[in-house]
């Protein structure tokens, strides 16, 4: 984004990426209770002085995306730093994935079912397809705003060396 000529913090980006899921951890879940995934994270950082990194990591959960209000509220005033770790975590599990894989996972596992998806609190086919069409709009501003395209996206050098628990 930097060399695209969007104005982005590279530091924040980055260490809301590493930290968005912070929630998820043994250690911090007792903290958060009660909090939706991502709310937790973002009140736990914010309560040691991070507020900065709350409000990017909040909106991460692709979850959201099912609200057509807080979509369209959060999509017009998303920072280039938030659509980075939203767009981020879609991508990039144990290795970088495209958004149709993710989104073929994530169906393997959590099926869609229409006739007992509302009863049970689920997505119907046609939420999921609502959330992959708001998914790909979001990929399309951020490789925008980057100048390249999905297939283009790669991860930073550091993060092999991060990934493999070497400390050279």
């Amino acid at each position: 984004m930097e060399r695209a000529g969007t104005p982005i913090d590279r530091r924040l980006a980055e260490s809301a990426a590493l930290l968005h899921d912070v929630d998820k951890l043994a250690t911090v879940k007792p903290e958060v209770d009660g909090f939706r995934h991502a709310d937790g994270a973002a009140a736990w950082l914010s309560a040691r002085g991070y507020s900065e990194l709350a409000t990017v990591i909040a909106c991460h959960p692709v979850t959201r995306l099912a609200d057509g209000e807080w979509f369209e509220s959060w999509y017009a005033s998303a920072s280039p730093e938030a659509l980075v770790v939203w767009y981020s975590d879609k991508r990039a599990g144990q290795r970088l994935e495209s958004m149709a894989d993710r989104f073929a996972s994530w169906t393997r596992r959590y099926p869609p079912e229409e006739r007992t998806a509302r009863a049970r609190g689920g997505w119907t086919v046609e939420t999921v397809a609502l959330v992959r069409s708001r998914s790909e709009e979001i990929e399309r501003r951020v490789c925008r705003l980057a100048d390249t395209r999905p297939e283009e996206v790669r991860r930073l050098r550091w993060t092999g060396t991060a990934m493999s628990g070497s400390t050279r």
